[in-house]
């Protein structure tokens, strides 16, 4: 057992629930993420909710962070346990070496809440259940979280999202930004999330789903000053997606553009001049009788196809 204290003086081990030697959320944890458990409750922090500008936390709050060089120190002087300690060793290599490369990136819901936020909503983000939680407020044209980094070339943004209401319809955006080759995205000041910036004043490949509210089906779009205003690149059939939890992926690899659905390839399209760089958006809009709710977890980003 190797055990590591946190602030309230109580210690987890490896074989707590969450903190499993073997498991890929541990080594995660290792560089300075927090450390959040089911049944560690310190009674300071006892039905905390505190407000950060746009993004609620709610839930006990937070753990301290494990410095990487103490768990390193214990580690090292485990003798009773070589082989943990150098399966461990292998796979922070083999993790470094993947974020080094650029070649995948777990996004945690606490980092997520964190992107910018537009719009007339609010984002909430719920410890327990390890998700975010993107609403409207009345009067709203639209909710946004848009990344803090641009993304060069190919890449393929998943996560698992529960639209709540059947009028909340759902768009993931891919190489947003500026009109021009740079990749930066800026908003006008008091942006209030509207459509109309989006289609008139940015580069970008639009996946929208869950939008038989808005009277449509799932389509892929490229808005660019190239294509003098909007290009629709594929429509799908029919929806599919309900008000329960689904896997969504969507993705750009050497000009092909694709969603995916639980798995299933539900539309895609070819782009023989793609964009090269831009911001991740995930957005949401309801009707204008009734506001978009939804819950997002799980979201990875990976330069490689998916």
């Amino acid at each position: 057992r190797l055990p590591i204290c946190c602030d309230a003086g109580k210690a987890l081990s490896p074989t707590h629930s969450k903190w499993q030697v073997f498991q890929t959320e541990t080594l995660l944890v290792l560089s300075c993420v927090d450390l959040r458990t089911k049944g560690f409750q310190p009674s300071c922090a006892q039905n905390r909710l505190a407000q950060n500008q746009n993004c609620i936390r709610l839930g006990l709050g937070r753990f301290s962070e494990v410095p990487f060089k103490l768990f390193l120190r214990k580690m090292k002087t485990s003798l009773l346990h070589p082989n943990i300690s150098c399966y461990v060793y292998v796979s922070l290599f083999c993790i470094f070496a993947a974020v080094l490369n650029g070649t995948q990136r777990t996004v945690d819901p606490d980092a997520l809440a964190q992107w910018s936020f537009f719009g007339e909503g609010f984002v909430a983000l719920d410890v327990q259940a390890q998700h975010i939680v993107l609403a409207e407020t009345p009067g709203s044209k639209g909710v946004m979280l848009v990344s803090p980094e641009s993304h060069l070339g190919d890449c393929t943004l998943s996560y698992k999202i529960r639209p709540l209401t059947p009028e909340s319809v759902l768009v993931a955006i891919l190489a947003a930004s500026n009109r021009g080759p740079d990749g930066d995205l800026d908003f006008p000041e008091n942006y209030n999330g509207n459509m109309r910036y989006l289609t008139t004043d940015t580069d970008n490949y639009f996946f929208a789903f869950h939008n038989a509210a808005h009277n449509a089906q799932p389509f892929i779009r490229q808005y660019s000053k190239e294509k003098a205003g909007r290009e629709q690149l594929v429509l799908a059939d029919a929806n599919r997606m309900t008000t329960q939890w689904h896997a969504v992926e969507v993705g750009k690899r050497d000009g092909r553009l694709w969603l995916k659905v639980d798995g299933q390839t539900i539309i895609e399209a070819t782009d023989a001049s793609p964009l090269a760089q831009g911001h991740f958006i995930l957005r949401l809009r309801g009707t204008s009788e009734r506001i978009g709710v939804c819950l997002i977890k799980d979201l990875r980003i990976d330069g490689v196809d998916g």
